[in-house]
């Protein structure tokens, strides 16, 4: 398997843990801007050999059927850097959604309890 795809399968596992609260991994985890930066890189690599393709076809007779498909290839590999950044998005989502949710239960466990009202007792009827 090819870098990419471990990343993206490291990705998909952080996400699949990032729903169950207790297993949810902290930013340190996972170092989303070397990821982002990872995903960068390989998309200007991808653009890079679509560039050197794309001169290859002015070269050939069938110019369009060959530009046809080296933009068939940089679609695929551009569509699945954008699944992966797409993935990486909603994992530091819900890490953020879920930091906001411990700080709003340790700042409800900080507060005092209100004392609950006697209840008077009902007259008979």
């Amino acid at each position: 398997m090819t870098s990419r795809h471990w990343g993206g399968l490291l990705l998909w596992g952080w996400l699949g843990l990032a729903g169950a609260q207790e297993l949810a991994p902290s930013p340190a985890a996972l170092d989303a801007d070397a990821e982002r930066q990872r995903i960068g890189q390989e998309r200007a690599a991808q653009e890079a050999i679509f560039l050197q393709a794309e001169g290859v076809c002015y070269s050939r007779f069938a110019v369009s059927d060959c530009l046809r498909e080296a933009r068939k290839v940089r679609r695929l590999a551009l569509d699945d850097l954008r699944h992966q950044e797409l993935v990486l998005n909603d994992l530091e989502r819900k890490t953020r959604a879920l930091a906001a949710l411990k700080r709003i239960e340790a700042k409800l466990a900080d507060q005092p309890q209100a004392p609950k009202p006697a209840l008077s007792p009902e007259t008979p009827r």
